[in-house]
């Protein structure tokens, strides 16, 4: 009786494993909305791609990228990970660690894909 409960009890999960697997993946391609940069008074620029994925790839000075998710905000498009934070408004932008300001830049060029 005990090697009927086993297959049965394998059966069961196998038949559960599988009916919770989808039949065909997500499309993991992501569009990109817009590609603009902002520089800052020191000549430092970020470069922001906005995805419609509502998410933002940055890429910094020094060629590090970080990707943040659209978040509330009570105006512009603010974006998070974490502690970090990318705000957008009205053509300035500003990104920030633990609520410290470590870049503020003005729009300087934008194209729309």
């Amino acid at each position: 009786m005990k090697p009927t409960f086993t297959l049965l009890f394998l059966g069961f999960l196998f038949a559960t494993i599988t009916s919770c697997t989808p039949l065909s993946t997500p499309n993991p391609k992501v569009s990109v909305i817009s590609s603009v940069a902002f520089v800052s008074d020191s000549g430092q620029a970020i470069q922001a791609v906005y995805r419609d994925d509502d998410t933002v790839m940055l890429t910094f000075p020094d060629g590090r990228t970080e990707m943040l998710n659209l978040a509330v905000s009570a105006s512009g498009a603010r974006y998070v990970s974490g502690e970090n934070e990318w705000w957008e408004h009205q053509g300035r932008a500003s990104y920030s660690v633990k609520g410290e300001l470590v870049f503020m830049g003005k729009l300087q060029h934008q194209s729309d894909n």
